[in-house]
């Protein structure tokens, strides 16, 4: 119980820090929960049990400001949902997950996280998604909502926990989204950009949704533990005989240029 004691004046100075000048840039992420309420407690222990990360800073009316990996960290409990429907928007663009818009339906609060500081693409998103999945191992934890990612609980922990073994969660840090037309099937990222490199796309493929999506992570997988750049007029294949054309142009399903991968 003593991590909710009201700490002293120089604790409450060291909660209540402001970074000015950030530099590097800011990952954010929210946290849904059913109900209004967040078990700091538990998300400590988390991190000192799954990760070996001690937070140097104790939860101070619904935040916690904290350093970790020479980064900052910052979970802040909103107890209302995310405004103008936001999250329900999303689920709709989330092929993983057909029955998001129904599992988290009501919910009644989130979790805003961030971590700042980030100059380094991987030890950020690494960071972020041990921060994420120990936020998440808690009763209240409905979902994770990263703009357009939408994601259970249950599979963002699973995932999350590849760290351990050494594998890279790049399902957790790019999102690829998948949508028909009558000329065929497209598909995007978002999240490269955040590693330093251009979106992809898949337009109008004769190939089914399941290929296209599976020829689009694998790319994506290849770009993010490879630190591969992808270059306009080449080509990339996954076989002997694939030569799939490279080509850098204006984004259709994201903002700014992508490649298109002719598939």
């Amino acid at each position: 119980m003593e991590l909710f004691e009201r700490p002293g004046e120089e604790r409450t100075r060291t909660q209540r820090r402001e970074w000015p000048n950030e530099s590097g840039s800011t990952l954010r992420a929210f946290v849904l929960l059913r109900e209004p309420e967040c078990d700091f407690p538990r998300f400590i222990r988390n991190m000192k049990n799954d990760w070996e990360i001690e937070a140097d800073a104790l939860p101070e009316e619904g935040k916690m400001l904290f350093t970790a990996e020479g980064l900052r960290v910052s979970c802040e409990l909103v107890t209302e949902p995310l405004p103008e429907s936001e999250v329900e928007e999303r689920c709709d663009v989330n092929p993983l997950w057909s029955e998001a818009a129904k599992q988290i339906k009501g919910y009644r609060a989130h979790v805003a996280v961030s971590v700042s500081g980030v100059t380094d693409p991987l030890v950020g998103h690494v960071l972020f998604t041990q921060v994420l999945c120990s936020l998440l191992k808690q009763e209240h934890a409905l979902a994770l909502y990263r703009s357009p990612m939408v994601m259970p609980t249950e599979a963002y922990v699973r995932n999350a926990m590849l760290l351990k073994e050494g594998e890279l969660p790049v399902q957790l840090w790019v999102f690829v989204g998948l949508y028909e037309e009558e000329q065929g099937v497209s598909s995007y990222t978002v999240g490269l950009r955040n590693f330093g490199h251009e979106e992809i796309e898949v337009l109008r493929s004769s190939h089914d949704l399941v290929d296209v999506f599976e020829l689009t992570f694998r790319v994506t997988g290849y770009i993010v533990d490879c630190g591969a750049t992808l270059m306009d007029g080449e080509t990339i294949g996954f076989s002997e005989d694939q030569r799939l054309l490279l080509q850098l142009s204006p984004g259709i399903a994201v903002e700014g240029q992508s490649i298109k991968i002719g598939y």
